[in-house]
């Protein structure tokens, strides 16, 4: 039988991050019901990742590492991991601890207590931003309202539970940081039953973001008014991962 959950977790660049991450990760999911299994996809990372993603799965017979040779984004990451696990509930997070791991077990619990869709983290401290995050974070959240009808904010916060099923039908086509608002913005116009839990946001400690820079921000922006246009598609396709690489 397959777990019960699975989580992925992408990671570009992650060394200093991603033991402490699956640790975190893994107490929590040792409090869900009818076990789990993780998915580090490491994306191309240069520093490292691959070789502790490998070392972290051979210690753990739950947690699977799967490979990018070069780095394709965060949406194709998400759809690699998620091909290699047949686990009937899936959800994700980051790999820079962006809040305590506690609220993976509250987000499961809220699916199955509700019977929502789709379970989504929203941030209740975002006064630990920096300046310059705040203002891109606001208006981020501004231009998904505005120009694609969502009426929540947060929406690209990487804490996402649903039933695989929800997955399956939202059918994401964004290769990069996008897709968590693609995501929210399908459900929306769905339908679908979505319901949050609050989480504290904790600041990076270590590494760099890849999320936050000229590039990555760019290519979030042409996501969004292809999305708005219906004319977004992959520019890569995810396959489904044999072995240890993808």
């Amino acid at each position: 039988m397959p777990p019960a959950v699975a989580l992925v977790l992408p990671a570009l660049n992650e060394a200093d991050n991603l033991a402490e991450a699956v640790a975190q990760a893994t107490a929590a999911l040792d409090r869900v019901d009818g076990g789990w299994e993780l998915v580090i996809v490491d994306d191309g990372s240069t520093d490292g990742t691959a070789g502790l993603a490998d070392r972290l799965a051979e210690a753990d017979a739950r947690v699977r590492a799967v490979h990018h040779p070069k780095n394709r984004g965060k949406g194709v990451a998400l759809r690699t991991g998620v091909a290699a696990t047949t686990a009937p509930v899936v959800g994700w997070t980051d790999a820079d601890l962006p809040f305590d791991m506690e609220a993976l077990g509250r987000a499961v619990a809220r699916l199955g207590e509700t019977g929502a869709d789709l379970v989504a983290g929203v941030r209740t401290n975002r006064e630990e931003y920096s300046l310059r995050r705040r203002i891109l974070s606001g208006g981020y959240n501004a231009l998904v309202r505005t120009l694609l009808g969502v009426p929540m904010d947060d929406v690209g916060f990487a804490l996402k539970m649903m039933r695989r099923e929800v997955f399956d039908r939202a059918d994401l086509q964004s290769d990069g940081g996008f897709v968590d608002a693609e995501l929210m913005a399908w459900a929306h116009r769905a339908g679908l039953r979505v319901e949050r839990v609050g989480v504290a946001f904790t600041p990076r400690v270590a590494g760099e973001s890849t999320m936050a820079g000229p590039a990555s921000v760019a290519g979030i922006l042409r996501d969004m008014v292809l999305f708005r246009l219906g004319r977004l598609r992959p520019r890569t396709a995810a396959r489904r991962p044999r072995g240890a690489s993808a």
